[in-house]
């Protein structure tokens, strides 16, 4: 693809505090894993849904062609935790899934945009960490599982991916991370020697300034830049220099937007185009090692 500007919008939804007093309690039990009623998680899935969808309205009034909402966006990560050997979670987190899509394939087409987000999956019996990617017409086009799970309960319920695809779409190549995953150098690494253009990373974990030079190392580096949504606030996009070309800021229920160019030659230090002449000088037979 030749050079071109996109617009992304990265949404920072609100942690708490989103729903009706009178639905406080049922989604606090249901964010903690102690709902088990075919009908109260319905419930509480389109009350998640709803929360996004109001936010993905403000974003698209800006006109990005891109949204991105974060991990685990349906709060559903304690159901498995505590019921992932039992049938009902198997069901609730296909129905969920499927509902998912529904909905959010209902915004990409009201708005004309693409969408990225996590949500939980589970195949032949196993549960997953899913980022999908929904083009203007809802259509699935890209999907990975969350390859590295942290020790803090995540890798004893869920099943880790076994790949780290990129994407071709209509705005470029496309790499997804999520969460845990930018923790290791290794992954974004693999992405932009892939030839990932841009990187959405839907997420639970970035709040601290530690995060924002993480994000923006990974993309320094590899002069790929990385987009971020996060709970609560923090979500932010990060240039393909490893400047933040925007960030929400701690505010919930908040937007950060910004217009990217990507397919251009990337200076890095003495290198004219980052992308393909740093490839050249690597030596992965010492990496292996």
């Amino acid at each position: 693809m030749s050079e071109r500007m996109i617009t992304i919008a990265a949404c920072a939804p609100a942690t708490y505090g989103f729903v009706e007093e009178a639905d406080v309690a049922a989604t606090e039990r249901m964010i903690a894993g102690d709902e088990t009623d075919p009908r109260r998680i319905q419930e509480h899935v389109d009350r998640i849904l709803a929360h996004h969808l109001r936010l993905l309205q403000t974003a698209a009034l800006r006109k990005p062609e891109v949204v991105v909402i974060p991990e685990d966006s349906l709060r559903l990560s304690m159901l498995i935790y505590k019921h992932d050997r039992e049938s009902i979670c198997i069901h609730a987190i296909n129905e969920a899934y499927d509902r998912y899509l529904e909905r959010i394939g209902e915004a990409c087409r009201q708005y004309g945009i693409f969408i990225v987000g996590g949500t939980y999956t589970c195949r032949d019996g196993r549960f997953y960490n899913t980022a999908v990617m929904q083009n203007p017409t809802g259509q699935v086009i890209a999907a990975y599982d969350k390859t590295h799970l942290p020790r803090n309960g995540e890798y004893q319920h869920v099943t880790p991916g076994e790949d780290l695809p990129v994407f071709e779409t209509a705005i470029g190549k496309v790499g997804l991370l999520i969460c845990w995953d930018i923790i290791f150098p290794e992954t974004f690494a693999t992405l932009a020697l892939k030839g990932a253009e841009i990187i959405f990373q839907p997420t639970f974990g970035h709040w601290e300034e530690w995060s924002d030079i993480t994000a923006r190392s990974r993309c320094h580096d590899w002069s790929v830049p990385l987009v971020v949504s996060m709970w609560g606030g923090c979500a932010c996009i990060v240039d393909h220099e490893g400047h933040i070309a925007a960030h929400s800021g701690r505010v919930p229920n908040s937007v950060a937007q910004a217009s990217l160019k990507l397919g251009a030659p990337r200076e890095f230090v003495y290198l004219k185009d980052a992308r393909l002449e740093k490839p050249i000088e690597r030596r992965p037979e010492l990496y292996e090692r």
